[in-house]
């Protein structure tokens, strides 16, 4: 058991605004990237940058920890043949108000070995530490354990390690979630995608692993996966990779986490990633975190930039049409969800067939879309990071008629407000009518058109004669003989729901109706087949 060197002044910061993280007197500072994507980051140095290697790795209790091969005061440095570098040591900072950072000094003498050291994180209210380091004849990580004395501030105690593979592979940067009491961690053990792939552990009782799972292809790649977040609510995993679809180098990359899968993975954007290595990326409240990005001219040390995440608006285009003619439908019914099942919005298409909403970038949505005379359609649209529209065009395929109890069964038939010119969709289902009797030559149809109790007796009765013929004109020029057809109006005379004055929006539209009843046999007149 050795003593811990802790940096001193404790100032916190993990419960600071927003507000207090970056203020006026420091935007001078400030570098904000590519200004085309639509999440915006604002990046301020730290403070605590040299011309060597500083990679943000972990908080504990209100320090920020990084690994640097700088040699700092009273830090005892090692320096690796291989890698022609000094290897990299443990160091914590305190955090000021505005997120700058301190002096970096010596986190622990106990831990910190005369190899390279790697990233760590913490369990057990921060009384339990995973952390990372080589050994003397490999240049692999191996993760080890150690426990806080709580009786004896600054003593770590029982450092063991954690066998997950042989000494042939690699366990880096381990991140701790205390939702879910997991850990996850990146390894080139056998058994992955290639290269480093990203795994997630139980953690037992006495803090050794079990039931270690690979994350998967949506998460792995052919190449490197590497430095895993999870934000606290576990909702979301950002890591770091080589593959997918990178900008270059190691670009940030996010996955939703829905019923222990990872779907929807999204490079983060243009705003953040670019040509270099972006890694380490963590997060402190919903919009501003930490990032280390290498060098321009030495790619392999990094400095710890502090950000700020700006997030503009994105609108969603929907255009539901039905899928053979692509005339608009209105008042279909449209939900759209997000990937953890949540409603967003629940509304009708309007007059063009239409819905506008805002949305998040990186989201994915499903929409799902219904219809009277439709059958039901679910479409998949995930939100851009550098459009600022996103339109989805959804088709919908007619359902065909039914002949129920002497009777065409399908959707209603709508019109324009008080008139009884026939609607472009109720076109569409008219054209079901006039597929039923061309397969079937020898039906003749009564066409009854029907209002609600709006307006007066005579007016309704007038307009639903006029909707009748309005009907019958139609199917009559689609090339339906006059011969196989009647027509009458009944105004507000029969109800399907007799509710009076009472009746509800649902009981009035359903009231107001075209129904298609067939004949066995019709006397047709001059008064109900020719106007």
């Amino acid at each position: 058991m050795r003593k811990l060197f802790f940096c001193v002044f404790c100032i916190p910061f993990l419960g600071m605004s927003q507000d207090s993280f970056m203020d006026d007197s420091i935007a001078k500072n400030n570098t904000t990237l590519n200004n085309d994507s639509l999440l915006k980051y604002i990046l301020t140095d730290t403070g605590i940058n040299t011309e060597l290697s500083e990679i943000g790795a972990s908080f504990f209790k209100d320090k920020f920890l990084i690994v640097s091969n700088k040699k700092r005061r009273h830090t005892k440095t090692t320096f690796n043949e291989k890698s022609n570098q000094f290897n990299n040591n443990i160091y914590c900072t305190n955090v000021d108000k505005n997120g700058n950072l301190s002096f970096p000094l010596q986190f622990s003498t106990v831990l910190d070995s005369d190899f390279n050291e790697g990233s760590m994180t913490f369990s057990n209210e921060d009384k339990t530490i995973y952390f990372t380091h080589t050994t003397e004849n490999s240049d692999n990580f191996k993760l080890y354990k150690a426990d806080l004395d709580v009786e004896i501030q600054g003593y770590w105690k029982d450092v063991v390690e954690i066998e997950i593979t042989t000494p042939e592979y690699s366990v880096e940067t381990p991140y701790y979630t205390a939702g879910t009491n997991k850990i996850y961690f990146s390894s080139n053990m056998p058994g992955g995608f290639g290269g480093y792939d990203l795994y997630v552990a139980d953690i037992n009782t006495n803090g050794t692993l079990e039931n270690i799972q690979n994350l998967g292809k949506e998460v792995n790649s052919s190449k490197d996966e590497k430095y895993p977040f999870v934000t606290p609510d576990s909702k979301y995993l950002y890591f770091s990779s080589t593959g997918h679809d990178t900008f270059g180098g190691y670009d940030v990359f996010r996955s939703s986490i829905v019923n222990n899968a990872y779907i929807n993975r999204r490079n983060i954007g243009s705003g953040l990633n670019s040509n270099k290595d972006e890694v380490g990326y963590i997060l402190v409240n919903k919009d501003q975190g930490y990032i280390s990005i290498n060098k321009e001219d030495d790619k392999e040390n990094f400095d710890v930039f502090r950000f700020e995440v700006q997030q503009l608006e994105q609108q969603l285009n929907i255009l539901v049409v039905e899928s053979d003619s692509k005339i608009k439908l209105p008042n279909a019914n449209v939900v759209i969800t997000d990937e953890f099942g949540i409603t967003i919005k629940e509304t009708k298409t309007n007059d063009k067939g239409e819905i506008k909403l805002i949305i998040n970038p990186l989201t994915a949505y499903t929409i799902s879309t219904s219809k009277d005379g439709y059958e039901p359609n679910l479409n998949a649209v995930t939100a851009s990071t550098e459009n600022n529209f996103v339109s989805e065009t959804i088709k919908m395929t007619q359902k065909k008629p039914e002949i129920v109890n002497d009777a065409i069964v399908m959707e209603n038939i709508f019109f324009d407000f008080n008139k009884a010119t026939l609607k472009e969709e109720s076109q569409l289902s008219l054209n079901k009518v006039v597929a039923v009797m061309n397969e079937m030559p020898d039906m003749t149809l009564t066409i009854n058109a029907h209002t609600d109790n709006k307006g007066s007796d005579k007016y309704n009765l007038a307009l639903s004669q006029k909707r009748a013929k309005s009907t019958y004109d139609y199917l009559v020029s689609k090339g339906i003989d006059k011969s196989r057809l009647a027509h009458k109006g009944y105004g507000e005379s029969k109800p399907l729901h007799d509710c009076q004055q009472n009746c509800t929006e649902i009981q009035d539209s359903e009231n107001r109706r075209v129904e298609f009843l067939i004949n066995k046999a019709i006397e047709f007149t001059d008064a109900t087949t020719n106007n």
